[in-house]
């Protein structure tokens, strides 16, 4: 019977090394998605609101502003 000989000085494989590191960052991605979902929808309310009130003053600017170079008028006609 012949004797195995094993390598026992050698280093990890190349394919063990890229595994651990691909299995570490799977194992990052999933935690990061899954705080990711928790924390989106309570971003929802701000990122509204906020959007809202950039509407209201930029609207809120350009009536003041307007109203400084309209000439006087009687009749004054709203449409929306």
């Amino acid at each position: 019977m012949m004797n195995k000989t094993t390598d026992t000085n050698g280093a990890l494989p190349l394919a063990n090394l890229l595994g651990m590191f691909l299995g570490g960052f799977s194992v990052v991605v999933f935690f990061i998605s899954q705080s990711l979902t928790v924390l989106i929808p309570l971003l929802f309310a701000p990122t509204v609101c906020g959007i809202l009130c950039a509407v209201l003053y930029r609207a809120q600017s350009n009536t003041t502003k307007d109203q400084k170079d309209v000439a006087l008028n009687p009749v004054r006609l709203d449409i929306m």
